[in-house]
């Protein structure tokens, strides 16, 4: 039985791989990994399940296959950002954490969270299959643009990559968590980007002061605030 419609037409070894996964992250959702099976992927995209097996070894291999696609999908974005006109670092920050935030706040890409949610203990290899969904890359180009930042505003960070580890995970944590426990998250791009356009400010304020003792203060806040987790400003 499908999950919706009618199996799928494919033409090509191509283009039947990308129908595999099509249906594949259909079923998942629809039924979770311990209920999905080989053939009702191969049912739902319309192909045998010898050509299913052919492309992928196992379920858990096509299970990564979905995570590493959506991966691949980031990672061509954020070389895209760094290949962009936008010449100010902090700017280019920006863009790319709101890339981020764009792929990992979806309710695909949640949708599949959850689902690995109710088997880290019994599969955790599908937690570590969703751990490298364009984690490694990011950090590569944040890493990359902190140092074009230090070269402009006379700083220099002995590890580039750990600072751009942090970021990130300052950065990509709280509107993640929101968009999790939030049962119709409001996280369009215009509220995405704010979040990445503050976080840019006071992470890039800390590391060029000239006094590494004292942490700037964060960007005042404003009437209007977008964030959720935070109070009203105050009036009086």
């Amino acid at each position: 039985m499908t999950v919706k419609g009618h199996p799928r037409k494919t033409t090509g070894s191509r283009g039947k791989r990308e129908t595999v996964l099509d249906a594949a992250v259909e079923v998942f959702l629809a039924r979770g990994f311990d209920q999905t099976s080989m053939d009702a992927v191969a049912a739902q995209a319309g192909v045998s399940k010898t050509t299913v097996y052919a492309h992928f070894g196992d379920k858990v291999e096509l299970f990564r296959a979905v995570i590493e696609r959506g991966g691949s999908s980031l990672d061509f974005d954020l070389d895209q950002a760094m290949l962009s006109s936008v010449d100010d670092p902090q700017e280019r920050l920006t863009h790319i954490v709101t890339k981020l935030l764009e792929a990992t706040t979806g309710p695909q890409f949640l949708a599949l969270v959850r689902v690995m949610a109710t088997e880290t203990t019994r599969r955790p290899e599908l937690t570590a299959a969703l751990r490298t969904l364009g984690v490694p890359h990011v950090v590569d180009v944040v890493a990359a643009t902190l140092l074009e930042d230090g070269r402009r505003h006379g700083y220099t960070l002995r590890d580039a990559h750990a600072y751009a580890a942090m970021f990130v995970r300052m950065a990509a944590a709280s509107p993640q968590m929101d968009a999790l426990l939030t049962p119709k998250p409001h996280l369009d791009t215009a509220r995405l980007t704010a979040h990445a356009r503050w976080t840019t400010t006071l992470f890039l304020r800390a590391l060029r002061s000239r006094d590494p003792e004292v942490l700037p203060e964060a960007p005042l806040r404003t009437v209007g605030d977008i964030f959720p987790w935070t109070a009203e400003p105050r009036t009086h």
